[in-house]
Formats: structure tokens, sequence, C-alpha cells
């Protein structure tokens, strides 16, 4: 009985302290990693939104590249358009011919003008281009021709009268034309032609 009294058992600590102790740290080490995700997580947003301003510029870039190639267009509109050189040259030449005189080989006949007929209707039913119309017609304008007044002058390769077994096939051939074109110079509608008829034979090429 004096040993144990000499040798009291230690007294058993409160063991709540320890676990109070422990819930604070986690809670402190809680908040830390809360405040650390906040700040990573502005540090995202802002290198994010630093990664996405060079797409605004871009795109700001593209937009005045359209308005640079809007206003190109609009000063290319407005300007004249530039006459080819060859068109001035090629008028030169005509006014070069219409400049030459006339010098028609052949015959020539005098046609009065009928009803529907128009000056250059007349040019082609003799198979004779419209310039040398002119200039044979001086005087004449060619929307002031009137109907059993006016008078052309019409150069042609001459006349045919109509013999035994002149059909109007035949009759071509020996002038190199075709039958359309007598037909046409003689206002026919047939192919035909009576024995003894004056034929008129236009010209085989049309100048």
């Amino acid at each position: 009985m004096e040993f144990e009294d000499r040798n009291p058992k230690p007294e058993t600590p409160n063991s709540g302290l320890p676990m109070a102790v422990l819930l604070v740290l986690v809670g402190i080490i809680c908040l830390l990693l809360y405040a650390g995700w906040h700040l990573m997580s502005d540090d995202a947003s802002k290198v994010t939104d630093l990664n996405q301003e060079p797409v605004v510029v871009e795109k700001m870039q593209d937009s005045i590249v359209v308005d640079t190639d809007t206003t190109m267009v609009l000063e290319s509109a407005s300007l004249p358009a530039e006459q080819p050189k060859t068109d001035s040259k090629e008028a030169v030449k005509e006014n070069k011919v219409d400049n030459k005189p006339v010098n028609i080989t052949g015959e020539k006949l005098s046609h009065t003008v009928k009803d529907g007929e128009t000056f250059y209707g007349i040019a082609n039913k003799f198979n004779v281009s419209a310039n040398t119309l002119k200039k044979l017609n001086p005087g004449v304008e060619a929307n002031g021709i009137k109907v059993g007044i006016t008078k052309l002058i019409v150069p042609i390769q001459g006349y045919h009268i109509v013999g035994p077994g002149d059909i109007l096939k035949v009759v071509a051939k020996k002038y190199d034309i075709s039958v359309e074109a007598i037909m046409n110079a003689n206002g026919k509608t047939k192919n035909f032609a009576e024995r003894g008829e004056k034929l008129i034979i236009p010209r085989k090429v049309k100048e």
C-alpha cells in the first residue's frame, strides 16, 4: 500500500483539445485552398481576355481592308472609261475610205423609189453598199427619199435580153451571180423569165 502511494498513476489528459486544434488547421487549409482557387480562376480569365484581344484586332483590320477595297471600287467606277485606241484608228481609216472618189465600172440605171422601199433596202436589192450608193447620190438624204419622186443612180453589171432556152439559172451562171440576186434586182417572186424580157444584172460583189 505504501508503494502505491509513492507512485500514483498520472491523470489522463483531456483528449478534446487536440481534436479542436486539428479542426482549426483543416479549416485554415480549406480557406487557403479556396482563396488560391479564386486567384487561379481570376488569372485564367485575365489570360483568356488577353488571348482574345488579338482576335478583335484582326476583325477590325479585316473591316478596314473591306472599306479600303470599297473605296477603291468607288473611285474606279467614278473614273471615265477609256476608249480603246483601235476604235479611233478604225474610224480614221473609215473616214479615209469615205473620202476616196467613186470609181464604178459598168453601167448605171436610174431607179425611182417605189412604195415600201428604203434607201438601204434599195442598196441591198442591187447588191450595192450603202456607202457607194450615197457617193453616187450626194444630194439625197437616206431618210429623206420620197416614193415616186426620188431617183437614185444605181451601179449594175448591165442588162440581159432573155432568149430561147434562157432560164434564170442559165443567166445567173453566165454572169457569175446567184438566181436570188437576179430575182431581187428585178423584183421577181418566182423563178421565171419570159422570152424577150430585159433583165437587170446586178453586180457580183457588193462594194
